[in-house]
């Protein structure tokens, strides 16, 4: 039988500086981070069946991704990332300039509520995903692409 719900994700961001890469997460935390039982990271956990966002600094290059649990075949191959403990469903990857608009557009929408966006379905995730992609991400577009997936007392004023 298939998994019907996206499970919990832990994201194991790390402390010392002798790991090859830094970590960034956002996303609708369930628990305030906690380090884990060796010191060695926090425990970031995010709800299941929700999106988030990871901006990963490695020595030569960034990368950032929106992504969820992998739930099955049907979200394509599982793809792992360091610091994850289960699979991924990766809905959009970037890097070089689309990471600074994926930044941008998570300021615009977490500027009055960090977790609004966080709330909303896979498709308004892909709807920013190709917005980034194909360089139509300006402020008002990303307020539109929003309040089309929000319900109307969550919708951000333009």
């Amino acid at each position: 039988m298939e998994n019907k719900y996206r499970q919990t994700v832990s994201v194991n961001i790390p402390i010392e500086n002798d790991v090859a890469y830094s970590l960034f997460a956002q996303g609708f935390l369930i628990s305030i981070p906690q380090k884990d039982e060796d010191n060695n990271c926090y425990v970031f956990k995010f709800l299941g069946d929700t999106v988030f966002c990871l901006f990963y600094t490695f020595a030569n290059f960034r990368r950032a991704y929106i992504a969820t649990a992998w739930l099955n075949k049907d979200d394509g191959e599982a793809f792992y990332l360091p610091g994850i403990n289960i699979p991924l469903y990766i809905i959009f990857k970037a890097k070089g300039r689309k990471i600074d608009e994926l930044k941008h557009a998570l300021y615009i929408l977490t500027k009055t509520d960090h977790y609004a966006p966080f709330r909303l379905k896979i498709d308004f995730w892909k709807e920013l995903a190709l917005r980034i992609e194909y360089k139509d991400c300006y402020r008002e577009k990303i307020i539109y692409t929003y309040n089309k997936y929000a319900t109307k007392a969550r919708r951000i004023e333009l």
